[in-house]
């Protein structure tokens, strides 16, 4: 039998897990702690595999990683360096991009995070690299519980 959300009564609940275009793994480098002017800093690092399921069709026979997946490798960097204090990060908006170069299979992307704001608002801007050089600037909002 069937509820009203069309869960079946008795059965798991199905995975809450946020959904990803990516399998990538974030490495976090340094985690976020205090830097000038009240700001934030973090670092990770991600290896963009190259059996990624995006390359197929991005593009054939010349794969290159798609723009929104560097922004999700951002996001989840972001979820894996927290503001000290900030609980249940949740991304409420993407508010710029700047792609600057490609990202190819392989690759490894160095993504240099800045956190400011506070009180369960907070913003987040990342430079990603490669080993060629910048690859993208993005600024993203989140909101967080306070732990």
């Amino acid at each position: 039998m069937t509820g009203a959300a069309g869960i079946i009564e008795g059965a798991a609940m199905p995975d809450t897990r946020p959904c990803s275009p990516v399998a990538v793994r974030v490495e976090v480098v340094r985690p976020a702690a205090a830097a000038d002017r009240g700001k934030l800093r973090a670092a990770t690092a991600v290896t963009v595999g190259e059996d990624e399921a995006v390359f197929p069709g991005h593009y054939p026979g010349f794969p290159i990683f798609p723009g929104v997946c560097v922004i999700e490798c951002v996001h989840l960097s972001g979820l894996r360096t927290p503001p000290p204090g900030s609980a249940a990060l949740e991304l409420v908006a993407v508010e710029s991009t700047r792609f600057l170069s490609p990202v190819f299979p392989g690759d490894r992307l160095s993504v240099d995070l800045v956190w400011t704001g506070g009180s369960g608002a907070w913003k987040c801007a990342a430079k990603v690299a490669t080993e060629r050089g910048p690859a993208a600037q993005v600024r993203l909002r989140f909101a967080a519980e306070e732990a």
